[in-house]
């Protein structure tokens, strides 16, 4: 029988799974939008999110003060700035359905003043303890298959 363990992306991998794909179906999980992802994961990716954006930012800078050819430089921005925001929409709506909520509230985050609402409740409020109609808690395995509350 195959050894089941958690990767840092909170996927189920089989050991028999050679370490290749393993990373491809961590990156996958990045763009997709089923599961859920709790509050410390969620931080990371927008943390991670606001760095590559920087960089994008500094690149191009430095690439205009060296007058350097625009779409030599703005074709990968928009590229990597496109995935970027792909990957912020999919950790989003995991964090929604965390929190039991369906992941079209994602377009609340437009609606001023509810935007700065909802975005305090995915940073601070715990999420559903147990499995919901999106998926198993992603801190069971943490506690042995149950989450402690309290």
């Amino acid at each position: 029988m195959p050894v089941i363990f958690r990767s840092w992306a909170t996927l189920t991998c089989e050991s028999t799974q050679t370490p290749w794909r393993q990373r491809m179906d961590a990156f996958l999980e990045l763009f997709s939008l089923s599961g859920r992802a709790n509050r410390a994961r969620y931080i990371w990716h927008i943390i991670l999110d606001d760095l590559v954006v920087a960089g994008m930012v500094g690149v191009l800078l430095f690439s205009s003060f060296f007058f350097l050819p625009l779409p030599l430089i703005a074709v990968p921005a928009v590229g990597i700035g496109l995935a970027g925001a792909w990957a912020a929409l999919a950790i989003t709506v995991k964090r929604l359905h965390d929190l039991d909520r369906p992941g079209w509230h994602f377009l609340l985050l437009a609606v001023p003043l509810y935007n700065i609402y909802l975005s305090i409740v995915l940073f601070v409020v715990a999420g559903t303890a147990g499995n919901n109609e999106y998926g198993p808690d992603p801190l069971a395995d943490l506690y042995g298959g149950q989450r402690r509350i309290g």
